[in-house]
């Protein structure tokens, strides 16, 4: 069997190994042992030899605790794939001059793990020393100085809805290129803590289209997609077709492993994913579907495999977010 030629992105999580243990991470059963093998990578790269352009995301855990197969990741997606983009997702605290330098070069894009102020940061964030918050800014800094284009993902509790815009102008103030302003997933949203992300976000983005800050709220979930799906490579050789099932407990998220790398062959899950494939076909035939739209939906379907109720109560009020997000993206930037 052959893969879709419509993947839109690659998430490569190198590693599950992490410095830190963050409450609203989607990547909830780490081992914090795995690491992808250089033959798994092949095996990858051999699936993708057909797809052109794929936007690549290499997470973990900290993909710079595995650094030297981090640099080889990169230099081989550099030489198949030279039209796609490469984008590196970091808590940033061992990031240096040298692999900034590294990351410049072949053209990388940075999304460092911040949720602004140290005080929210480290609420989430657990092992965000006050040291480690400022290693993490100068580090931040250091890669705007340098030219990366760097863009923090700023994660939202329900209970620190009030500090969005403190925290919003935190980051703004290390001339990052742009924010990601997201609702914590499966966290547990009501329908007050929604409204109240709903407000303040649509305050953001009013402030993020006035100001004269480099710095502007990033609606790029909130744009159309066309048809296709995500590889979500795990350090096991897992492979999944999109991120939010990570979030699920391992007896419900195995149900939605599409293949299997191993260090000399692919398995495939044949009619697992013939049927997913069949499922987003159906999605994508209403307009305007957004990337957010398409990861909700994979989300909804190990919903109703999971049933917990309270879990169901707060992904109905996210979902309510996702929408007005949509609206608010479309309507102010």
């Amino acid at each position: 069997m052959r893969i879709s030629p419509l993947i839109k992105h690659c998430w490569i999580f190198i590693t599950d190994r992490c410095q830190l243990d963050c409450d609203y991470c989607f990547f909830r059963t780490k081992t914090r042992t795995k690491t992808l093998t250089e033959g798994q990578v092949r095996q990858l790269f051999g699936l993708l030899k057909d797809v052109r352009k794929i936007e690549f995301v290499i997470s973990g855990g900290e993909p710079l605790l595995q650094w030297d197969l981090v640099a080889s990741l990169i230099r081989g997606i550099g030489r198949r794939h030279p039209k796609s983009f490469i984008l590196l997702q970091s808590n940033m605290i061992l990031m240096t001059p040298e692999k900034i330098r590294f990351l410049r070069k072949h053209r990388v894009l940075l999304e460092p793990g911040i949720d602004g102020l140290a005080e929210t940061t480290a609420k989430h964030r657990q092992g965000t020393s006050l040291h480690r918050h400022r290693k993490i800014c100068e580090n931040v800094k250091m890669a705007v100085g340098a030219g990366m284009e760097v863009f923090p993902t700023m994660t939202v509790h329900p209970h620190d809805t009030s500090a969005m815009t403190a925290n919003f102008k935190f980051l703004a103030a290390m001339n990052v290129s742009r924010i990601d302003v997201h609702p914590a997933f499966l966290a547990p949203w009501t329908a007050d803590s929604a409204r109240d992300f709903i407000e303040r976000y649509r305050r953001l983005a009013a402030f993020s289209r006035s100001t004269s800050l480099k710095t502007k709220l990033c609606p790029c979930y909130s744009r159309p997609m066309a048809f296709g799906h995500d590889l979500v490579v795990l350090p096991s050789g897992d492979i999944l077709p999109n991120w939010t099932f990570l979030t699920f407990p391992p007896k419900i998220r195995d149900k939605f492993f599409i293949m299997k790398l191993d260090d000399d062959h692919v398995l495939f899950h044949a009619s697992r994913y013939r049927d997913l494939l069949g499922r987003y076909m159906d999605l994508f035939k209403k307009k305007g579907v957004s990337y957010r739209e398409f990861s909700n939906f994979n989300a909804a379907l190990a919903m109703r495999q999971w049933g917990r109720r309270c879990a169901t109560e707060g992904f109905r009020h996210y979902r309510d977010i996702c929408r007005a997000v949509k609206t608010i993206d479309r309507s102010l930037l």
